[in-house]
């Protein structure tokens, strides 16, 4: 992507000391010589020694930017931290372990200018994970199909580029628990894939424990969807409609029979009727709960992708006379 226009690289980084260096200064040696850009790296509250290594990026490299996080505040939520900060016309995220290697930014980057997209992910030929984070992607391509609309199973990777109106806005949101993929797919559908490389990690061990990947997963299900809510629904009302069904199966035996229940048995129907009402209310209340949530979550996800300009002056109509005047004086 030979471009005037300028390229921004965000890594969230954390517990990257040993290898942040190498990673950035193999970006930094592959973009030079192609195109403009700036490397802007969030330190998510790590507590080895990687702040160090950041003063020295930033020393040696004016084009290298930096923040440091208070605490730790997880890798999504410090990304899009480093959408805010970030100026280029292209927003490209890759991870701080070397295994997203330069080329695959670049790929990612240029098939968003060649296709006219707002984003495009990089999809992994192969990839060189542990065994839980390749059960973890694998379940977040199931999830996203059903929860973000991700109709078309676009990849769901690290690699991503993003136009760089979108990535601030998606920086501006102020969720505690967001969910960047998620938002992306709320905000536009002109999203692609491209193959790109995935290395093997040649240093370290990665930060994600099964107790990461759980948060991830139950942040997946609860960015911007209902489908729990959903269950929850469809559960209480199909209790209710069981209590009902058995109040009256119980109730046409004891008229077929003309004979009074025994005690226990009227003692369970009573009880499964109230419980079947207290249901039904679960149920409508799971309804309203849906639709707050999604209110309240898709504040402010409009995104305006183009503004189209009329080349005659505000307030004037076509063929008015200062239109006319203004074509004769061109002419």
């Amino acid at each position: 992507m030979e471009s005037e226009g300028l390229l921004s690289v965000v890594i969230p980084v954390y517990r990257s000391e040993a290898y942040l260096a190498d990673t950035v200064r193999e970006l930094v040696t592959y973009l030079e010589p192609r195109t403009r850009f700036e490397v802007v790296l969030v330190n998510d509250g790590s507590p080895d020694g990687v702040a160090h290594v950041i003063d020295g990026l930033c020393a040696g490299d004016g084009r290298v930017r930096a923040i440091t996080l208070g605490h730790n505040i997880g890798q999504h939520r410090a990304t899009l931290r480093g959408f805010a900060m970030a100026r280029g016309d292209i927003v490209v995220t890759v991870d701080d372990d070397g295994q997203n290697p330069p080329q695959s930014a670049m790929a990612v980057a240029r098939a968003l200018v060649e296709n006219d997209l707002d984003v495009v992910y990089g999809r992994f030929q192969s990839v060189e994970q542990s065994a839980p984070r390749r059960l973890a992607s694998r379940m977040n391509r199931w999830l996203s199909r059903r929860t973000i609309q991700n109709y078309r199973d676009v990849a769901i990777t690290n690699v991503r580029a993003i136009r760089g109106d979108l990535a601030r806005a998606l920086g501006a949101v102020s969720s505690p628990y967001p969910y960047i993929d998620a938002l992306v797919f709320r905000m536009t559908r002109h999203v692609g894939e491209v193959p790109v490389e995935h290395l093997a990690r040649e240093k370290g061990q990665s930060t994600y424990t099964l107790s990461r990947l759980l948060k991830l997963w139950v942040s997946h299900l609860t960015s911007l969807t209902v489908l729990p809510l959903q269950f929850a629904m469809v559960g209480s009302f199909g209790v209710s409609a069981l209590g009902f069904v058995v109040g009256l199966i119980q109730l046409a035996r004891v008229l077929i029979e003309q004979k009074a229940p025994a005690g226990w048995l009227s003692l369970f129907v009573s009880v499964t009727f109230l419980f079947s009402v207290l249901f039904a209310f679960l149920g409508i209340i799971s309804a309203y709960l849906g639709r707050m949530y999604v209110s309240l979550n898709e504040r402010d996800l409009v995104w305006t992708r183009t503004t189209h300009s009329s080349g005659v002056a505000a307030g004037q109509p076509p063929g008015s006379p200062s239109q006319r005047r203004a074509g004769s004086g061109a002419a």
